[in-house]
């Protein structure tokens, strides 16, 4: 195998394909699952607890999946992901086809389903590529897995709400066979691991691996702070994002819009993965992760003041961007006050924090938008997001000042 580059690593190409295809699959239905509770039900509620059913599982489930991620057979894993992931979204498909009774209770448990399958992929495909590359090609293989979100949000969402607007079961079939390709790809594999998944299962006990993950964060000042205010953001996206959807819908405006829309935000992330390195090269990361915090709140600006879809578009994709440069660039702090031994349960403890913000801003979303209406919950969000910068800047700030 040649060690140079990653294109000539047959297994690797097929792995990354294929998740990658199915993961644009996931983003698809990502967006068609809320409309489709906002058509059928006309509440923002029942859209904002559809998109809890897809978050939460990232709460329920960080901890299992990477437990699972180390001690199984990574392949197995995944397809036995695909296999659950295709039953979901062809019972969700059935259902919004033949407009059965209950639609919506069916379509929160497909999405629960759908986003627990996302997050045992996440973790276990990203152990997988420790079995299918080399040392000196994990650097281009870990890129290729830092393009997949953004692309995948991109692509996934304008072209689910493109193929909404044709049929509404059309998102779901072609999440699908987006399962069914990722299905095939990782058939194809041929890993020559000799790993031995049982030696690593000594030691699993779920409830040492979070407090050790947890002790670690707590007395981190950083860690600490930034997990909290990155929740905090978290929250304040997701009711953004159900803002510029209910906002748009009710405006009129076809469901491609609302795909094309939304997906600016996968723009911006390609973008920002771009620049992250440049950026964090020539401006410690601190301060970028504390600018990431200022910079949202300028952008939610435009947005409170307006419905227009360019000015959604440019702010919403430049909210990604920001956001892709945030977080490697925390990362890279990370990296720098976490013992070596304890990364991967104090990520997971962060983890749980930051993911379960965003189940949590779902749901929150929902109601906020049906008891305040859309443009008191616009200068909420945008209050919320300034009152974490201000916060952040003051404990940065006082942190700097200590140390001096």
């Amino acid at each position: 195998m040649d060690r140079s580059g990653i294109h000539t690593n047959r297994n690797f190409l097929l792995l990354w394909s294929g998740n990658a295809t199915s993961l644009v699959g996931f983003h698809g239905v990502r967006i068609a699952y809320p409309l489709l509770a906002l058509t059928v039900t006309g509440s923002p509620a029942a859209a904002g607890w559809v998109g809890f059913a897809l978050s939460v599982p990232s709460l329920i489930f960080q901890i299992p999946a990477g437990v699972v991620a180390d001690c199984s057979d990574r392949l197995r894993t995944l397809l036995l992901c695909q296999v659950i992931g295709l039953t979901a979204t062809c019972l969700a498909a059935v259902a919004v086809a033949a407009q059965l009774s209950g639609l919506g209770q069916l379509l929160g448990a497909a999405a629960f389903v759908e986003g627990s399958v996302y997050v045992f992929l996440g973790l276990s495909e990203l152990a997988a590529v420790r079995d299918l590359v080399t040392l000196a090609q994990r650097p281009a293989a870990f890129s290729f897995l830092e393009a997949e979100q953004p692309i995948a949000i991109l692509v996934g969402r304008a072209a689910g709400a493109a193929i909404y607007g044709v049929a509404r079961w059309l998102p779901f079939a072609a999440n699908a066979v987006s399962y069914l390709y990722c299905f095939a790809t990782l058939v194809l594999i041929r890993s020559n691991s000799s790993r031995s998944y049982a030696d690593e299962s000594a030691d699993r006990s779920v409830g040492r691996n979070i407090a050790a993950g947890v002790r670690v964060v707590w007395t981190e000042p950083f860690l600490r702070v930034s997990t909290a205010m990155i929740g905090g953001s978290n929250i304040v996206i997701q009711v953004v994002l159900l803002l510029i959807l209910v906002e748009l819908k009710r405006g009129g405006h076809p469901a491609w819009t609302v795909g094309v829309v939304l997906g600016t935000a996968g723009v911006g992330g390609v973008l920002g993965a771009a620049a992250a390195s440049w950026v964090t090269r020539r401006i410690p990361p601190r301060l970028v992760y504390r600018g990431a915090l200022w910079a949202w709140t300028a952008l939610l600006v435009p947005i409170a003041l307006s419905a227009n879809t360019i000015v959604l578009a440019v702010c919403w994709g430049a909210i990604g961007g920001v956001g892709v440069v945030s977080n490697v660039a925390l990362t890279l702090c990370r990296v720098e006050v976490i013992p070596e031994h304890t990364l991967g349960r104090t990520v997971a403890a962060m983890a749980i924090v930051c993911d379960g913000a965003v189940a949590i801003g779902a749901l929150g979303a929902g109601y906020l938008l049906s008891t305040v209406g859309i443009v008191t919950t616009r200068w909420t969000a945008l209050a919320a997001m300034c009152t974490l910068a201000v916060y952040a800047t003051i404990r940065t700030a006082a942190r700097t000042t200590a140390q001096r």
